[in-house]
C-alpha cells in the first residue's frame, strides 16, 4: 500500500517542488529589478506658473534678488571688470576737427640765377663776320645793344636789289682796321657766341654802326636809339634813299 502511494505521489511531488522553485525564482528576480529601477513619475507643469514673454516673474518687481546688496548706479567713467559676462564700455571716439583745411602754401620761387662774372679781355686781330659780329681766335662775340645782321642780307631799292649785308660788313671792317677790342666777356673759355659790350680805343663800335645806319637797336638804350633815328632821318646805311619797298604802279587807264 505504502509502496503504491510512493510510486504514484513521488513524480507529483517533484512536479510541485519544481513549480514552487520556479515561482520563488521569479519573485526574487522581480524584486531585484524593482529595487534597481525606481518608478519614474512624470509631473505635468502648471502653466499658470510660467510667465509670458515680456512679463516679469511674480515678485521680481518688489523683492530684490539679494536684500543685503544695494543697487549701484552706473557710471560710464567707472572701470569695468572683464569677467566674461559684463561687457566693456566702449571709449568715446575722438573729436573730429571740422575746420577747413588751410590752402597749401605756394612753393618758394626758385632763386634767380647769379650773374655770370665778367672779365675784361683785350682781343686782338679781330675778323668782322658781319656788321656787329666779330671773331677772335675762335671766340665769337655779338655786340650788345644791336640785333645780329647777316652778311647775306639783301635790300630792295628803286634801283633794284643790292647786297646791303655785304656793304655793311665792308664798312665795319674799314672801321676796325685791325684794331684791338676791349670787351667784357664771361670768365673762362667760351666756345659759343656770347653777347658783350666792347670798345675800340675810345669808340663804341655798336654806337658807330647805329649812327651810320648799319644796325637795328635791340633794347632801350637811349644813345643807340637816338643815333639810329638820326641815321634814318639822313637816309644812311640800310635806310638810304630808295631802299624802302615801293608799291606796284597802277595799271594803264582803260
Amino acid at each position: 500500500m505504502h509502496a503504491s502511494l510512493l510510486r504514484i505521489g513521488g513524480p507529483t511531488l517533484c512536479v510541485i517542488l519544481t513549480i514552487g522553485l520556479l515561482l520563488a525564482g521569479k519573485s526574487a528576480i522581480t524584486g531585484v529589478e524593482s529595487a534597481a529601477v525606481p518608478d519614474m513619475a512624470l509631473e505635468t507643469p502648471d502653466l499658470s506658473d510660467v510667465p509670458t514673454i515680456g512679463e516679469k516673474p511674480a515678485g521680481s518687481a518688489d523683492v530684490p534678488a539679494d536684500p543685503g546688496m544695494e543697487a549701484m548706479p552706473f557710471s560710464p567713467d567707472a572701470p569695468t571688470v572683464n569677467d566674461g559676462v559684463t561687457p566693456k564700455v566702449a571709449p568715446e571716439p575722438p573729436a573730429v576737427d571740422t575746420a577747413p583745411l588751410a590752402p597749401p602754401s605756394a612753393a618758394p620761387a626758385d632763386p634767380a640765377p647769379s650773374p655770370v662774372p665778367l672779365t675784361e679781355a683785350i682781343l686782338r686781330h679781330p675778323v668782322a663776320l658781319s656788321a656787329g659780329l666779330i671773331q677772335f681766335d675762335g671766340r665769337t662775340i655779338q655786340l650788345a645793344g644791336i640785333k645780329p645782321n647777316s652778311a647775306d642780307r639783301i635790300c630792295t631799292s628803286t634801283r633794284g636789289d643790292w647786297p646791303c649785308g655785304t656793304v655793311a660788313r665792308t664798312a665795319f671792317r674799314n672801321f676796325i682796321r685791325a684794331r684791338a677790342f676791349t670787351c667784357q666777356v664771361p670768365a673762362g673759355d667760351a666756345s659759343d657766341t656770347v653777347t658783350a659790350g666792347c670798345r675800340v680805343g675810345t669808340d663804341d663800335p655798336a654806337l658807330w654802326l647805329a649812327r651810320n645806319g648799319w644796325a637795328e637797336v635791340d633794347g632801350n638804350d637811349p644813345d643807340l636809339t637816338a643815333a639810329l633815328e638820326a641815321a634814318k632821318a639822313t637816309a644812311k646805311g640800310f635806310y638810304r634813299a630808295g631802299s624802302e619797298p615801293i608799291p606796284p604802279a597802277p595799271g594803264p587807264a582803260p
